[in-house]
């Protein structure tokens, strides 16, 4: 498929229609600049990768390839799952999407690692209320719920088990087993990147695909594009915050925490729900901790991340509300 074919698919509609494909986009571009620390911060923390502009590379890669082959599902839950999509009108795609870029992006400046799939999921339903629209309350919502809550403590879980598994067979760590642990673990967190783009663009793009511009295949590989090149231009804020001021990990409990993460997010993508990669992070981090009785997390970086995983999504749920009541009023548009 021809880049500028792709692009001019969704770029056909009228003025509000490419706002909110501007609006989507701008969103991509705040997910891959904020996931960077997740998904690469462990191993430039770790001194596996040196350069922040290498790391971020790397993030950019890896997540379009995620995002072409395996985000059909969240783009479809998002785009059509959450809100009866024949209910959906271009002003309020826009509201819903710009919302969402813009409370991610506050976070990124403020260095505070938020769960973006929950704040894109609270700005659909926020303007979703405001236009009246139909929501799956009982059926995408609760598997949604079920999924954010899952997540962290199936990737403790897993990350305690790895922990264990990586503690009985590398006894002792010499030269030769500190360069295998490495590449291990650099490979794990290009995993991690790859499962972003898979479970993350959804969020983004989904909503093209909801308003039919595109197919599901199409909207993801847009939305890689918008992330890779938010991890290159912005992805440092968050790498240098998550790689070096949150965990504190030694090569073992890194890879087990990595590898948890991306296993559970990777599933969730699988399935069709988009899920937080800070959350699993956080909840491998915690078990792969655990497992050797350790505090692997800065408490005070922790207590914000916290605070921000409750405030934000609940932020975005409001402002997507009241902007979308304020833009119908003032605009005349429904």
């Amino acid at each position: 498929m021809g880049i500028l074919t792709v692009f001019s698919d969704v770029f056909s509609g009228d003025a509000l229609t490419t706002c909110t494909v501007l609006s989507g986009l701008f969103f991509g571009w705040t997910i891959g600049s904020h996931y960077t620390g997740a998904t690469l911060g462990m191993a430039y923390g770790a001194g596996v990768i040196k350069s922040p502009r290498l790391a971020s590379l790397l993030v950019a890669a890896f997540a379009l390839m995620g995002a072409t082959f395996e985000s059909g599902n969240v783009v479809n839950t998002v785009g059509t799952g959450i809100l009866e999509k024949s209910q959906v009108t271009d002003l309020g795609a826009m509201v819903m999407m710009l919302t969402a870029a813009l409370v991610t992006a506050a976070n990124t400046w403020m260095r505070w690692p938020v769960s973006t799939s929950q704040l894109a999921c609270f700005a659909v339903v926020g303007a979703g209320v405001g236009m009246g629209a139909t929501i799956f309350w009982q059926t995408t919502i609760v598997f949604l719920f079920v999924t954010w809550v899952g997540t962290p403590v199936i990737s403790c879980l897993l990350a305690f088990v790895f922990t264990r598994m990586g503690d009985s067979v590398f006894k002792t760590i010499t030269p030769t087993t500190h360069k295998l642990l490495s590449a291990a673990l650099l490979a794990a967190c290009c995993y991690a990147a790859y499962t972003l783009g898979a479970n993350n663009t959804g969020n983004a793009v989904g909503i093209f695909y909801g308003l039919g511009l595109t197919t599901p295949m199409k909207a993801g590989f847009i939305g890689g594009i918008a992330m890779g090149i938010g991890a290159m231009t912005w992805g440092k804020p968050i790498l240098e915050k998550v790689g070096k001021g949150i965990l504190h990990l030694d090569l073992t409990t890194g890879l087990s925490a990595k590898m948890a993460q991306s296993l559970t997010a990777h599933t969730a993508a699988m399935l069709g729900y988009p899920t937080s990669m800070n959350q699993a992070l956080i909840g491998g981090v915690a078990g792969a901790g655990g497992a050797r009785g350790l505090k692997t997390l800065n408490k005070k970086a922790l207590a914000e991340i916290v605070f921000s995983w409750f405030f934000t999504p609940a932020l975005a749920g409001i402002v997507s509300y009241a902007l979308y009541k304020v833009l119908s009023a003032v605009l005349g548009i429904h």
